[in-house]
C-alpha cells in the first residue's frame, strides 16, 4: 500500500513538473538591427480594439494598452512564441523599451499613433472580459496582434482582431 501511494506521489510530482513550462529563452538583441530604425516620422496609425465572441456580441478593448513596436528578428521571436504558439517567453531585455511605443484605446476602443516612422511594425492590445461558467466568472478573450506598415505623410488604419 505504501509503495502504491509513493508510486501515486512520484506519478504526480512528474506530471506537474510537465504541465508547468519555464519560458523560452529570448533571442539575441541585435541592436544594429534597431539602428537601421528610423527614430522619427510623420506616419499615423488609427484603429480600433476588439473581439467578437463566440455568439457573435463584439467585446471591445476600452481603455486598454495598445503597443507598437518595429518589426526585427527579436520581435518576430515574440510573435511566433507568444502570439502564434501561445508559449510563454523570457522576460524581454530593458534595451527594446525605447523602440516601444504605448497608447491608450478609449471607450471604443480607438486608438491612434502619431509620428510614427516608416517601416513595418507589430501592434498589439488584450481584450478580456468575465463570462459566467459553472466555475463562477471565467475570463474571456487574450492577446491580439497585427503586422502593419506605415509610410511618411500617410494615415494607416487597421482593427486589431481576431
Amino acid at each position: 500500500m505504501k509503495l502504491k501511494v509513493l508510486g501515486l506521489i512520484v506519478l504526480g510530482v512528474a506530471m506537474v513538473g510537465c504541465a508547468t513550462s519555464r519560458p523560452i529563452d529570448r533571442a539575441a538583441f541585435n541592436e544594429s538591427e534597431y539602428s537601421r530604425v528610423p527614430e522619427i516620422g510623420t506616419g499615423i496609425i488609427t484603429g480600433q480594439v476588439f473581439m467578437k465572441t463566440v455568439g457573435g456580441d463584439v467585446k471591445y478593448g476600452a481603455g486598454s494598452q495598445v503597443t507598437l513596436f518595429p518589426v526585427t528578428s527579436y520581435s518576430e521571436q515574440w510573435y511566433d512564441v507568444m502570439f502564434v504558439q501561445h508559449k510563454t517567453l523570457a522576460a524581454p531585455n530593458p534595451k527594446a523599451d525605447k523602440y516601444i511605443r504605448t497608447v491608450q484605446a478609449d471607450g471604443n476602443g480607438n486608438f491612434q499613433f502619431t509620428d510614427v516612422p516608416p517601416g513595418n511594425y507589430f501592434i498589439n492590445s488584450v481584450v478580456q472580459w468575465q463570462s459566467p461558467s459553472q466555475f463562477g466568472l471565467s475570463t474571456q478573450g487574450g492577446m491580439i496582434a497585427n503586422r502593419i506598415t506605415v509610410e511618411n505623410g500617410k494615415t494607416t488604419r487597421t482593427m486589431i482582431t481576431r
